[in-house]
């Protein structure tokens, strides 16, 4: 059974974010995809949840954001962990 990321504890999506993070800068979609992979598919995270938790830690000064070219060479952005995260 696979567990939808708003169903998740308060601050949880928030915690596996910043250990993602703690690996090195990604976007969102990375972000998401290695929470599943590392969770063997059990936490779902969803774009409706994930972006919301992002903008959340960046005004806290928990991690930054700045624009990109994806790997694909679209634009992203991408997220890194601040010392205080």
């Amino acid at each position: 059974m696979a567990v939808k990321s708003q169903e998740l504890v308060p601050g949880t999506l928030e915690m596996l974010v910043l250990r993602t993070l703690s690996l090195g800068r990604m976007h969102g979609y990375g972000i998401a995809q290695h929470i599943e992979r590392t969770s063997a598919d059990v936490i779902r995270v969803e774009k409706g949840s994930l972006y919301p938790a992002l903008e959340r830690l960046l005004r806290a000064g928990h991690v930054t954001a700045k624009w990109d070219i994806s790997p694909t060479g679209r634009r992203a952005r991408y997220y890194t962990i601040t010392a205080s995260g």
